[in-house]
């Protein structure tokens, strides 16, 4: 193996290592103004105005161990298809850091607007 390639997996597991590092963090701000959150947290904003957009805040929890779920998931894939092919690979965690980044920017879009 090359330094390159060295350096790119490197670089790779590390960013994918912060995000997952920024969702455990995002579940202990969470934990830490649970007792804030109202019962019900404007989580769909794809819907029309009004009542359509609130979820119960257990529901706005359960979104935070589904995306680690999905990094982690993701991550173990990258890591098996790497041998075969290293651009599938890099896709892959490119996409679920994409992925992580976009769920914290509405995660704490969320909790700043409520709280």
């Amino acid at each position: 193996m090359t330094s390159t390639e060295n350096e790119r997996k490197i670089t790779s597991h590390w960013l994918i290592g912060l995000a997952e590092t920024l969702l455990v963090l995002a579940g202990v701000f969470l934990l830490l103004f649970w007792k804030r959150l109202p019962p019900e947290v404007p989580w769909l904003y794809s819907l029309p105005w009004g009542g359509s957009q609130l979820v119960p805040k257990i529901w706005f929890a359960l979104t935070l161990p589904i995306a680690v779920a999905v990094g982690l998931v993701n991550l173990v894939i990258s890591r098996r298809i790497r041998r075969q092919d290293m651009v599938v690979a890099v896709v892959i965690e490119g996409a679920t850091l994409l992925l992580i980044v976009m769920y914290l920017a509405a995660f704490f879009r969320v909790v700043s607007i409520i709280t």
